[in-house]
């Protein structure tokens, strides 16, 4: 496994840059910085997808797709934290990590979604849940990302990461040529709870993207049907719609 982010160069544009060994100038140099603390966008509570002025303008506070279920008490995520759009260049980021076996990137990534989580000064969860892939998947990249940017998202924010609470129980195939209902139908029962969990804990599960909130939501109902009641999603962006 290797680490392959090079020290003293900047993870967006890859210059060298001076040393150092405090917040994120540890990762980016001060020129792009600006992509980090960024004017971040309103989003819908439930899955994070950016809301537009219009929708602001009403008072909403979920998107047209959240809206209706939280209206008749769908029982799902209550909350969703990101960092940002899956736009460039935190698209490359992600694909670094995920594919190019850079587990540097998750050290960066895993900071800047705890910064996050700690700037809306919202309830910490007592224990991080990252997504899980299938053991084939796992044999085949070789490691989780989530479970990496949970492990330094965990040490951020002081809260245990947990693998083994969920499990993916099958592959089922490429999700990107799936609609928003397609995906949550194919993902129906792919995940599961591997034990009880008490009413009382708080869960924060852990992904690098949300693309249209299926696969958080089929984990989440995993959980709930383990027990879980408290479930806060994060992740490290959001596709935009």
């Amino acid at each position: 496994m290797g680490d392959a982010m090079v020290p003293g160069r900047c993870v967006a544009c890859q210059m060298p840059m001076q040393n150092s060994t405090s917040g994120f100038r540890r990762f980016v140099c001060s020129h792009c910085e600006p992509l980090i603390h960024h004017r971040e966008a309103v989003r819908c509570k439930r899955c994070a997808l950016a809301l537009g002025p219009r929708l602001q303008a009403f008072g909403w506070t979920h998107c047209r797709h959240c809206k209706p279920m939280v209206e008749h008490g769908a029982q799902a995520p209550l909350e969703c934290v990101v960092c940002s759009d899956y736009l460039a260049p935190v698209d490359q980021w992600i694909a670094l990590l995920k594919y190019g076996n850079n587990h540097g990137m998750a050290r960066f990534l895993g900071h800047w979604l705890g910064t996050r989580v700690l700037k809306l000064g919202m309830d910490l969860p007592d224990v991080l849940v990252p997504v899980p892939v299938s053991p084939d998947k796992l044999r085949q990249r070789g490691y989780n990302q989530a479970a990496l940017i949970a492990r330094h998202l965990g040490r951020h924010i002081n809260r245990p990461v947990t693998t083994d609470w969920l499990i993916k129980t099958q592959e089922l195939g490429a999700q990107a040529t799936l609609g928003r209902e397609d995906r949550l139908q194919n993902l129906h029962g792919a995940f599961r709870a591997t034990r009880r969990i008490p009413g009382n804990i708080r869960i924060g599960l852990v992904d690098d993207v949300i693309t249209t909130g299926a696969t958080i939501q089929s984990c989440a109902a995993a959980l709930r049907k383990a027990g879980a009641e408290s479930i806060v999603t994060m992740a490290v962006c959001r596709t935009p719609e």
